[in-house]
């Protein structure tokens, strides 16, 4: 028999935010020999901490542990020594007419289950469709704006079926920040950084070739964790191509609008609610939500769906501008005055993203 010939490593894991480094980390574990490949300057994808632009730690990108019940970071966080509190708990206001609503959470609340028995009882038939489909009253069209708002899309173009699938449970923060706690927990794993992928072989059956810039290397695996919306704007080459039902797929997968702005206030806003929507602005197709952290002067405005599409195309000053305002919604026409500085996170903007996350249609 002849024996294979060698191969620079063993598997190639191609992307370092949360999903390629927990996949190069188990394989290490597992023996194998790893080399990590990012475009990026840094690991951690779009969990990234910002320490510098407010002077104060800003998740540009995922903020929440999501579904803490059975979301393994949560463990990892306290593993390492990381404070974690429950989000949420610190109050929900809806306003109206620039007024808080004095049952508004309780009311959107029933409104969501509403919303969700209805939405189940119309997929029994077996068929996606629009969210927005199954809303009946005004509280139930908010609501699927904001369950939409939610998965950085719109009521009338978000999947039901996709919702429904959707893990429950609370949401939990992390002291310090998200992408900090990934780029402390994997720094253990070695991880080549500024090395952009273009073209990957896979006609051979022992071996797969990837190259770019860097070169090329010679492997007997390869896990891609591009961003799908990355990979069907054809960012990288496939020979031969991809079965066509893989690049179906990944097509029928667009990157979803998710834009936060960061605004530094000149102190904490302990008495405020920790999050603040717009009913008016929801049902009118503009969702947004306001965010307050207790333990840090930093606010955080959030734009989703075509809302922030549109936002982002006139500019950064126009978001900045339209986060100033739903800051003077909430806190008072004099809050804007308390801004000392601004930074926006517009990942649909950014070539090696294309999205905040992926939406099914």
């Amino acid at each position: 028999a002849r024996a294979a010939r060698p191969v620079d490593t063993d598997v190639v894991v191609i992307g370092a935010g949360a999903a390629g480094l927990a996949a190069a980390r188990s394989l290490r574990r597992a023996g194998r020999r790893v080399i990590v490949l990012e475009a990026r300057t840094r690991i951690g994808g779009r969990a990234y901490t910002d320490r510098t632009a407010l002077g104060a730690p800003f998740d540009r990108g995922a903020h929440w542990l999501h579904s803490a019940e059975v979301n393994p970071f949560l463990a990892e966080a306290r593993r390492l020594g990381r404070r974690t509190w429950v989000s949420g708990e610190d109050g929900i206001a809806i306003y109206r007419q620039g007024r808080p609503l004095t049952d508004g959470d309780e009311r959107l609340e029933r409104a969501i289950a509403q919303l969700e028995r209805r939405a189940g009882l119309r997929g029994l038939l077996g068929q996606d469709f629009p969210l927005s489909a199954a809303a009946g009253d005004e509280m139930q069209q908010a609501a699927a704006a904001f369950a939409a708002f939610t998965m950085a899309t719109d009521s009338n173009r978000l999947s039901a079926q996709d919702y429904g699938a959707l893990a429950g449970g609370e949401d939990q923060v992390v002291e310090g920040g998200y992408g900090r706690l990934l780029a402390d927990l994997y720094a253990e794993v070695p991880v080549r950084t500024g090395q952009t992928v273009r073209r990957i072989d896979w006609r051979q059956r022992d071996r797969v070739t990837i190259s770019g810039e860097f070169g090329a290397l010679e492997a007997r695996r390869v896990v891609i964790t591009i961003p799908p919306p990355v990979l069907a704007a054809g960012a990288v080459a496939f020979d031969p191509p991809l079965p066509p039902q893989r690049q179906a797929a990944l097509a029928a997968l667009e990157g979803g609008r998710f834009v936060k702005v960061g605004l530094r206030l000149d102190g904490a806003t302990p008495q405020a609610p920790e999050f603040a929507f717009d009913l008016d602005a929801a049902l009118g197709g503009r969702t947004s939500a306001l965010y307050l952290e207790r333990r840090s002067p930093v606010a955080t405005v959030i734009f989703s769906g075509s809302h922030a599409r549109d936002l982002s195309a006139a500019g950064a000053q126009a978001l900045t501008d339209a986060a100033r305002q739903v800051l003077a919604t909430v806190l008072g026409a004099q809050a804007p005055r308390r801004v000392q500085a601004t930074t926006v996170a517009d990942w649909s903007a950014d070539p090696l993203a294309r999205g905040a996350y992926t939406v099914a249609r």
